[in-house]
């Protein structure tokens, strides 16, 4: 990255540099063919950013094409009205390759760090296994937990429950409340939550409206006793809500599964899980 960022450098400070001869010399020399002169100004520039967008084939291509037009114009002059061949026109046919180069290099350079910059947000994003509104587990965290804790209760015949818990009517809160008073009450279940199970249990934000809560040596009956604590809190936070002039509801649906061996990996453990939410009224 940071040989990148230096060759991008040189680029820029090359192309700045090449920019500033050809002006000087322009300048210096307003009174010899000074419309041919800010043509191929015109031109340099037009080089340079088909090279930048391009590539430096194009930019190439494009720059040779112009030398040719260029030099068929200066040899007719020679030939036909004798006009002697000066020295801006061989630092035309040099500039503008070179800066078609330059300019080309620069638009390499900075693709490639765009595209490691890309892949490492993604291996970030990978990585990640937190949720950022709630600071629960993620849908990552909660399938490498789950595949380990499924592993030690079949290796050591251990009771493990998988609690999925569910907003109901999400998208409609959604909509009429927007994302910012969603956020806080997705915090407000996630704290339900947190507050309702052991230091053990571990509890995970799935997808925008599903919690899933996996309790370690725990039955189905000591499952059900977190599910009513947590439909309890639940319903102590509504009247709070209420309480603030709020018209909203918050209602939940819970399915829990007690792990047993003929489930033989975590996404069939989920949907199980999942499947329950049908049975809870």
């Amino acid at each position: 990255m940071d040989r990148f960022s230096k060759d991008i450098d040189i680029c820029i400070i090359l192309l700045l540099l090449n920019f500033f001869c050809i002006y000087s010399f322009i300048y210096f020399n307003l009174g010899k063919n000074i419309m041919l002169n800010f043509i191929m100004l015109g031109s340099l520039f037009m080089v340079t950013i088909v090279a930048y967008f391009r590539g430096i084939v194009e930019g190439f291509l494009f720059s040779a094409m112009i030398i040719f037009f260029y030099v068929t114009f200066i040899i007719y002059n020679n030939t036909i009205h004798r006009n002697p061949v000066e020295l801006i026109t061989y630092i035309w046919m040099v500039d503008i390759p070179l800066s078609a180069f330059i300019s080309g290099k620069l638009s390499e350079n900075i693709n490639l760090i765009q595209s490691i910059n890309t892949r490492l947000q993604k291996e970030y994003r990978d990585l990640i296994t937190i949720d950022k509104t709630t600071g629960l587990s993620n849908l990552k965290g909660f399938y490498i937990d789950l595949d380990r804790e499924m592993s030690k209760a079949k290796r050591h015949k251990l009771n493990l429950s998988l609690m999925i818990v569910k907003i109901q009517y999400y998208d409609e809160l959604n909509a009429i409340l927007g994302e910012k008073k969603m956020e806080e009450i997705l915090k407000i279940i996630s704290n339900v939550i947190t507050l309702a199970i052991r230091g053990e249990d571990i509890s995970y934000k799935l997808n925008k409206d599903t919690f899933a809560i996996l309790m370690p040596s725990t039955n189905f009956q000591g499952a059900e006793v977190v599910k009513n604590r947590i439909k309890e809190s639940i319903s102590e936070e509504n009247l709070k809500i209420k309480q603030e002039d709020k018209n909203v509801n918050i209602d939940i649906k819970v399915g829990i599964v007690e792990y047993k061996n003929t489930i033989k990996e975590a996404f069939e453990f989920k949907e199980l899980a999942e499947k329950e939410l049908e049975y809870d009224v």
